[in-house]
């Protein structure tokens, strides 16, 4: 039996960046908090950045969801429904409150910038939504250990901060991004307790096929924008297309139909070399 989540790991995580985002906005250190988290960022170098910036655009994100779709159809089904949400919450925000990009506020010389320049509607990080999404989904979702929650938490805030240290998005954009994924991930998870899909359906396979192409169009697309990253996103994306093939493959209807045929047939073979068994005891006895 699974063992019950404890509430702090639900609602510490929106709660605490809900209460930085009120802090910063309250003291007005928006812009100054992203100076210095962005010349610190050096220390890790650029590259680095870059990488883990990757992991949260969003065709990434739902790549990664796919090699769930056979062993956790509740994560599967609920990280769709949270990218939906996510998705809704980052651009239904960027319609009411454009907020200029640092390259607006600040010269280029600066801060540290890589990647696309982007301008305008900075608020808030789509990223950052995609990160903290499938972190919910990972710690709320799964009987996973206190370290496998703390280290998806980990991962995903490094994500999330990559935004800043690459120069495209303030601090509050991330905050905000980031209770966004969580809310979608809660959501979700909500969705599939009240009406729990099964994926091995038509609907399964068809949000799994879906999910291949988004994979296939990784091998080659360059939307993200950073040829650095290019190795590292085809190298995610084989991975995930190999691996969700596979799972999508064990699904099929003839694999389910020849392993009950198999589970079937052993009673029945065990119990024909008994007999057969039987009968070469006798005819040596007779002889």
């Amino acid at each position: 039996m699974r063992p019950p989540l404890h509430p702090a790991w639900i609602w510490l995580p929106p709660v605490a960046a809900l209460a930085a985002l009120a802090l910063i906005l309250a003291s007005g250190t928006n812009h100054a908090l992203f100076l210095l988290l962005n010349r610190a960022g050096r220390v890790l170098g650029q590259d680095v950045w870059l990488h883990f910036t990757m992991l949260g655009d969003g065709a990434i994100a739902l790549a990664l969801v796919l090699p769930a779709i056979r062993r956790a159809p509740r994560c599967f089904w609920a990280a769709l429904a949270a990218a939906v949400f996510a998705g809704l919450w980052t651009q239904a925000t960027k319609q009411f409150i454009d907020v200029p990009r640092p390259l607006v506020v600040f010269g280029a010389a600066e801060f540290i910038h890589a990647g696309p320049g982007y301008r305008q509607v900075s608020f808030p990080s789509g990223h950052a939504a995609a990160a903290f999404a499938l972190a919910g989904i990972g710690v709320m979702g799964l009987a996973g250990r206190t370290v496998v929650r703390a280290l998806l938490l980990l991962l995903a805030s490094l994500v999330s901060l990559s935004r800043i240290m690459v120069g495209v998005h303030w601090p509050v954009d991330v905050l905000w991004g980031a209770v966004g994924g969580w809310t979608g991930a809660w959501v979700g998870l909500a969705l599939h307790g009240r009406w729990p899909w099964r994926t091995a359906g038509p609907a399964g396979m068809l949000a799994g096929l879906l999910l291949l192409g988004i994979a296939a169009s990784l091998l080659v697309s360059r939307h993200i924008g950073i040829p650095a990253i290019m190795p590292a996103q085809r190298l995610v994306a084989s991975g995930c297309l190999a691996w969700g093939a596979w799972e999508m493959a064990a699904m099929l209807p003839w694999r389910r139909w020849r392993g009950r045929r198999c589970r079937a047939g052993a009673p029945n073979a065990t119990k024909g070399a008994a007999t057969e068994g039987a009968a070469i005891e006798r005819r040596a006895t007779d002889g």
